[in-house]
């Protein structure tokens, strides 16, 4: 509760009588200050007991006409007071504030309610040019005591939350050009998994369980045999997502982290549906540059959506790009079939014994997968979001993330279909995507591995529309 400018304005009038009966020896002023002293605080006493009074009474409601909206979008606010007949003693006004970020707080103007008046409204127009989750603050409502000698400030009623995605890519996810309904989000798996009942035996291949060989098996074939059982899929959902220089190609609100942001959100929101814990990790050059423990709480779920809403290019430190382990091991094949005394030189530094895992266990996203498998162990279902910019470095990726038993879904962007001049030729680019569904097949053929391609819709269906027509025209 606060004093107002009349309560200093009276106040003053009992010290000029305090000091005028002092100066003069009039006892008939001293008692009138101290009359007024009295009044001060019996106006207190009443104010108070008025505001708790109205407090029981008042309702005040802040409300949005939607909680989830687009970038750039309008919304309107609207804020409400309202109080039963009996309680029109006093003025009421209500001030409502908006988060940063939020444009047109200025429509939202004080809101008053006059002594006489039960009901009171106001409305502005605020739009949100920024991608993120916006909790607007309680409204604060000042309350006017009796002859106007106290306010009392409290922040009262409830306040909206919201929202503001991105706009929606027109996304393609399936497999070799095939649009899938939905990549995510079940927990049965056709695929086999770690369970009880044995399901079939297939060859041993390498980041295979070596507690799941079949000796027997083994022993009758002549070969290596592991045992696959039904199983479901791990509810715990890990996921990675690269935002390196290869995911920042193209135009705004069409570059491959863009699409990797609608996965992601796909993604959590079936983990919410569920109940299911979910974890993230952000991969920069550099490394981790953000990350979420795994959890099934209200808290890490909305902290893991606004992450994904903010997600942005990763600043680039130069060193992790300058000499990716893709381009090492290139120049150690060439060096190797070059007899000139410049390449014998160098030979030796690229051709160290353990140098070329070295180079890849440094690599940001194999560093990011394993640490996050030596966290979790087997459990859980890592889901890796990136681009077949470094193909070395992703098989290194998925094949610490299969170790040990572990499983991985793969969302595989390819670079080519978001260049900006990557439509221009699309034999070069037809071309460029048969690269890059070789590699998803790769991935996919293994038993703990699921790949999905992740692409604009409209330049993937031109790309495989112009070589069906040009199949038609050659025949």
């Amino acid at each position: 509760m606060n004093v107002t400018g009349r309560w200093w304005a009276t106040a003053g009038i009992g010290v000029v009588l305090v000091a005028l009966g002092i100066a003069a020896g009039r006892p008939v002023a001293l008692l009138g200050a101290a009359g007024i002293g009295a009044w001060l605080l019996g106006a207190g006493v009443a104010s108070s007991r008025l505001t708790r009074r109205l407090v029981d009474d008042l309702t005040v409601e802040y409300d949005l006409t939607t909680n989830a909206l687009v970038v750039d979008a309008t919304a309107t606010a609207t804020v409400t007071i309202e109080r039963p007949p009996a309680a029109t003693v006093t003025s009421v006004t209500a001030r409502v504030a908006t988060p940063p970020g939020v444009d047109g707080a200025e429509t939202m103007r004080p809101l008053t309610l006059k002594p006489e008046a039960t009901r009171a409204e106001t409305t502005g127009s605020l739009t949100f040019p920024t991608v993120g989750r916006f909790e607007f603050p309680s409204p604060t409502v000042d309350v006017d005591g009796p002859f106007g000698l106290y306010r009392t400030r409290l922040a009262f009623g409830g306040a909206p939350t919201v929202t503001v995605t991105p706009r929606t890519p027109d996304i393609h996810v399936g497999q070799g050009g095939e649009k899938l309904r939905s990549a995510y989000g079940e927990h049965q798996s056709d695929r086999p998994g770690p369970g009880v009942t044995t399901r079939e035996l297939r060859q041993y291949v390498p980041g295979d369980d070596i507690q799941r060989i079949d000796w027997h098996a083994t022993a009758r074939l002549a070969e290596t045999y592991v045992r696959e059982t039904e199983g479901e899929t791990d509810r715990q959902t890990l996921l990675v997502v690269d935002r390196r220089r290869s995911m920042a190609v193209g135009r705004d609100g069409e570059r491959p982290l863009d699409y990797a942001r609608e996965v992601g959100i796909g993604i959590t929101r079936a983990a919410i549906a569920r109940d299911d814990p979910i974890g993230l990790w952000t991969v920069g050059a550099g490394g981790p540059t953000t990350s979420v423990a795994p959890g099934a709480t209200t808290r890490v779920y909305a902290r893991v959506q606004t992450l994904l809403y903010g997600l942005t290019p990763a600043e680039s430190d130069g060193s992790r790009d300058a000499y990716p382990a893709d381009r090492a091991q290139t120049l150690a094949d060439r060096l190797n079939s070059d007899s000139s005394r410049f390449a014998r030189t160098l030979s030796p530094y690229v051709n160290t014994p353990g140098s070329y895992a070295s180079l890849l266990r440094e690599e940001p996203l194999v560093g990011a997968v394993e640490r996050i498998r030596n966290r979790s162990g087997r459990e859980g279902l890592i889901v890796l979001v990136t681009t077949d910019a470094q193909p070395t470095e992703l098989r290194e990726a998925v094949k610490t993330a299969i170790r040990g038993g572990g499983r991985v879904l793969v969302f595989l962007l390819p670079e080519s279909l978001f260049e900006p001049a990557g439509m221009s030729d699309l034999d070069a680019a037809y071309e460029r995507y048969r690269s890059f569904e070789r590699l998803r097949r790769e991935l996919d053929r293994h038993p703990r591995v699921t790949a999905f391609e992740l692409a604009p819709d409209s330049r993937l269906n031109a790309v495989l529309e112009h070589r069906r027509t040009a199949q038609e025209v050659s025949q």
